[in-house]
Parts: C-alpha cells; structure tokens; sequence
C-alpha cells in the first residue's frame, strides 16, 4: 500500500536533510508502534541489497550521524532536485516498507512516498489495516502539511476516472472541510485538526471495514464514484495546479 503526498514548504531547502530525516523518523515512529517495523530497521537506500545494508537513518530520535554525511555527499553538487531515501525489511519476515522526501527549488511541490508491503497470506495483517493508515495520513497532514494526500495500492493507478487528477483510492487527504452533503458515496470522512482543534483538512475514505483492494470491483467503483463527485464540485486539483 502507497501513500503519496505534495506539499510546498519554501522554508524546507534543497539540503535540508537533517529536517527531512527528523520528519520522516515521526512517521517511522508510528510505523514501530503501530505496524511492526522497528526503527532501526531504517536504513539508506542503495543500488545494491549489500549497499542498502550499510547506513541505518536514525540513532534514536535524531539522524546518524553516518546516514546525514553520505547524503550530503551525494547531492553536494546539486541544486536542482535532492532526495532522502531509505527501506526496511527486516530479516525472517514478509513485511517491508520504503520512505522516500523529494526536494525540489522553491516554488515547485515537493513530495513524500511511504510504501508499506505484507506478502504474507494475510494480506491486511498487521502492518496494513485501517486505523494505522488514517493515523499515518494524520500524521503526514501535521508534519508537512500537504496539498493532496493519496493513499492506494500501485495497480489503483491505472483505474482512476481521471488521468490528470490524483485519485482516491482507499483514502484522499485534501486541506479542506469536505462534509457529507458534498461526498455522500465516502465511506467515511476523518476532520484533520490543528493543534488548536480548529479542522485544516479531511480524510476521504472509500473503504473503512477493510483494506482496499484494486481487484474488487465494488472498492475501484466507490472511489471512482467519489472521484466524479469530488470534480463536480470543483474539489480535487489537477496535477498541473498543485
């Protein structure tokens, strides 16, 4: 299951790893709490499975110190788009996940992948159920504040209504108060609230007794129905918009 965000933050720079590790290692916190990957299972990506072992991301509640030297060295030259990638597999399983930051200048949309994988027999065990993906969307929401928010599995992709729009899939976060009257076909409607309890966005979900599945056509057929709906009010953007 992918959860896909685009946020603008001008604040946040091309090299502002530290920041982006820091960010990305609340979400891996709740990944720990809630879903089985431990922390330190978090290491830099590579080209190989050997070279993908070698830097674990966090030292407790901070970036390793390791981790941050080798991605300012990657991108020491590069002004025009950085990126901060790691993965996790823990040995002995069939879970596994990957979290990627992509830095773009300012001006343009930045973005975040969180991708979490169970090949066991029991495709929503516990690393992929509903309550943790509504908390990690929260939690996405509060820490980078994003534009959109997709949350669905690959092959969703393609059976969207709509080429040039983010779909829904099993979840849509938009920064906007989205009620009922607007989207009755959503199974749910999670408010995102400020600190203050003030709502800044809403989850729209298509399936909320289960995990989405693209091959059931009952779920592809929810959120398609929420897609048209969304359009027809004007309340999904396009990609060239974000």
């Amino acid at each position: 299951m992918e959860i896909h965000a685009e946020f603008l933050d001008d604040a946040l720079g091309l090299h502002d790893f530290e920041t982006v590790i820091t960010r990305l290692g609340r979400i891996a916190d709740a990944i720990a709490q809630r879903g089985g990957i431990a922390k330190s299972e978090w290491h830099l990506k590579g080209y190989t499975e050997e070279e993908a072992s070698l830097y674990p991301v966090f030292n407790g509640d901070v970036p390793a110190t390791a981790a941050l030297a080798v991605t300012r060295e990657e991108f020491r030259n590069i002004n025009d788009v950085t990126s901060v990638g790691m993965w996790a597999h823990p040995e002995g399983t069939q879970i596994g996940g990957s979290m990627t930051c992509r830095l773009l200048p300012q001006g343009e949309p930045k973005s975040i992948e969180v991708s979490l994988t169970n090949r066991a027999e029991v495709s929503n065990g516990e690393l992929i159920n509903y309550g943790d993906f509504v908390h990690y969307v929260t939690l996405i929401a509060k820490e980078f504040n994003p534009i959109i928010t997709e949350v669905s599995p690959p092959d969703y992709f393609e059976k969207r209504v709509f080429d040039d729009k983010p779909g829904v899939g099993w979840m849509l976060y938009l920064p906007k108060v989205i009620t009922v009257q607007q989207v009755p076909e959503a199974r749910a409607l999670i408010p995102v609230p400020e600190p203050d309890k003030k709502q800044v966005g809403t989850i729209i979900v298509s399936v909320a007794d289960g995990v989405f599945s693209a091959d059931n056509p009952e779920h592809v057929e929810v959120a398609n129905r929420i897609e048209i709906r969304l359009v027809d009010q004007d309340l999904l953007p396009a990609y060239a918009d974000i």
